[in-house]
């Protein structure tokens, strides 16, 4: 049988027509069917009937991706177990009894792997009729949560579903995205953030005006369906090189990158909790008074806030040679926006690099890392650690792990 990493052999695709026809052969490609959308409901009954038996009353429910339309033939899912209010609260040797549940249907559930010490436990899982791989969890809803805002998201305009779906696939044909590299979760935030600086998407905390809280891990997870209207006439083409240009150039040394707010903000404001703006006043009380809750991570090439939980840095996993990878890939598709027209666009960005143009300069060093030694000085210790990652990227040296 055919694996579906064959959708990232971007020689199959004739990229004939227009820019928007060759958009539409794209979304064939890639996304997943009607069929096999509606085959995911298998997998979801399969893991509630098994649960069900221990621990009657539990709900599942799907999310990531698939679940927010993001979801192409490549992609997992992502589940979310939540237990009747009579079992004691799960912890981290919990999924290790939930596999060892799963493992009595050894036909249904396969591959299965237990990893106990992350933040959020999980059981990973192959799942034969649907020949999907999926994510469990017991302990945290806030998954949920971040999917359904996302979908209300990609709804408000009908460019938006496309232009991620391309941008996801653009990342995946480049290795940039994925196990060990940058998370598709961060992708999605810049793309949002991005949509949210020209005025199509509207700002988190904009949504969470007049509406109740609905607290998730200590963290306001509400935002209502606000009929947001923009004048943004831009083609999906223009939005989709406009995404290069303004990650090519953005200071990423300076600011975040803050959906909850819609603009950046200065990483400066977050080096003590005193200075962070009054818009966050839920993360001024969770680090101030939850032990368990640390400052967001600022000791990052990239510095991506999740809309919701507002001392997440989704960029943690972008080490700086994948960083400088990505930036590299950035200025790429930028000279590409810029030296072609629209029909050979998407042809020429999505080649492997080891088939661009021989006569193509190669790309610069990304402004990202000029001047990244004068960060933070109010802070030594992140100032060394900056200092550090510099000369390393500078000279090469890629050698430390610094996840």
């Amino acid at each position: 049988m055919e694996t579906n990493d064959n959708i990232y052999d971007t020689s199959k695709l004739s990229f004939e027509g227009d820019f928007d026809e060759q958009v539409q052969e794209i979304m064939q490609y890639v996304r997943l069917t009607k069929h096999e959308v509606e085959n995911l409901q298998i997998l979801l009954d399969d893991i509630h009937k098994t649960f069900n038996e221990v621990w009657p009353g539990c709900t599942v429910n799907g999310f990531g991706s698939i679940v927010s339309g993001l979801g192409i033939k490549t992609s997992d899912i992502d589940c979310y177990v939540q237990l009747p209010s009579w079992l004691s609260p799960p912890n981290a040797s919990f999924v290790m009894k939930a596999r060892n549940i799963l493992r009595r249907r050894h036909w249904i559930f396969q591959k299965l792997f237990a990893i106990t010490n992350a933040k959020v436990p999980i059981v990973k899982f192959y799942h034969a009729p649907t020949e999907r791989c999926c994510d469990l969890n017991f302990s945290s809803f806030a998954g949920v949560r971040n999917s359904q805002l996302i979908s209300y998201l990609l709804e408000i305009d009908n460019r938006i579903l496309y232009l991620s779906i391309l941008i996801k696939y653009w990342s995946k044909v480049h290795k940039l995205t994925g196990v060990n590299l940058m998370p598709n979760y961060c992708l999605t935030m810049m793309v949002i953030f991005y949509l949210q600086q020209k005025n199509i998407l509207p700002s988190i905390i904009h949504l969470q005006q007049n509406v109740d809280e609905h607290i998730v891990d200590n963290w306001n997870t509400a935002f209502c369906e606000d009929n947001h209207v923009n004048n943004n006439e831009e083609t999906l083409y223009q939005l989709l090189g406009g995404f290069f240009e303004y990650y090519n150039t953005f200071k990423y040394s300076k600011y975040i990158i803050c959906p909850f707010m819609g603009k950046p903000v200065e990483r400066e404001f977050f080096l003590k909790v005193d200075t962070v703006p009054a818009e966050f006043s839920l993360y001024k009380i969770n680090v101030e008074k939850d032990s368990q809750c640390k400052p967001i991570r600022l000791d990052t090439v990239l510095c991506v806030q999740d809309p919701f939980e507002h001392n997440r840095n989704c960029a943690v996993a972008v080490h700086p040679k994948l960083a400088q990878h990505i930036m590299s890939h950035f200025n790429r598709a930028t000279d590409i926006y810029n030296s072609n027209n629209e029909e050979n666009f998407l042809q020429t960005l999505l080649l492997g690099t080891d088939n661009y143009p021989a006569n193509k300069n190669k790309p610069k060093k990304p402004a990202i890392f000029n001047g990244i030694k004068k960060q933070y000085k109010v802070n030594q210790n992140l100032r060394q650690n900056i200092k550090c990652i510099t000369k390393n990227i500078f000279q090469g040296k890629n050698k430390r792990n610094y996840r």
